[in-house]
């Protein structure tokens, strides 16, 4: 019974790392790009913002995988806030993709469609995340989170969510005018 428990709370403490270093190396990335455009005053990104990355390529056994820019959920209290990132099945076999959401805020909040999906050998799909921004989000603040496709790559989709202040009602001047 002890030998059960001590195997559980390793197993509690495995994923609660893994997560953690997840959580740390996004944070990490994410302050650096943020640095990078400050520096620059301009966007770190060259291309035009599009609401779905490019399909980033299976990292190849003994490679790195390349990492994307964190895609960004933002939008004022009750907005729904939305974006999108394409998959890619780089291999000659069929893949059965099951996608979970990990992150700093209640997971169950965020719907992803497909979260499920079959891709044929060279095949992409579209992938879409939703979340209505809430009360329970701190306005300002940045809640990371992240895609994740267990079992099937160590690469994560990482994701921003940001509840944005509200905007000043038209017709009205904000009081620095």
């Amino acid at each position: 019974m002890a030998e059960r428990l001590v195997d559980a709370v390793k197993g509690v403490v495995a994923v609660n790392l893994r997560y953690t270093s997840l959580l740390l190396n996004l944070t990490k990335e994410y302050v650096k790009a943020f640095e990078g455009a400050v520096r620059e005053g301009v966007s770190s990104q060259t291309e035009p913002a599009a609401s779905v990355a490019p399909a980033a390529p299976a990292a190849t056994e003994g490679q790195p995988a390349s990492r994307r820019t964190p895609i960004l959920l933002a939008g004022e209290l009750g907005e729904e806030a939305s974006g999108a990132f394409a998959l890619a099945n780089t291999s000659d076999k069929e893949l059965n993709v099951n996608l979970v959401v990990q992150g700093e805020f209640d997971a169950a909040e965020v719907r992803i469609n497909p979260s499920a999906l079959v891709l044929a050998p060279g095949a992409n799909a579209t992938i879409r995340l939703k979340l209505t921004l809430t009360s329970a989000l701190e306005e300002g603040r940045d809640y990371f989170g992240a895609v994740l496709a267990p079992g099937l790559s160590t690469q994560a989709i990482e994701f921003v969510v940001r509840r944005l202040p509200a905007s000043a009602p038209a017709g009205k001047k904000a009081a620095s005018d």
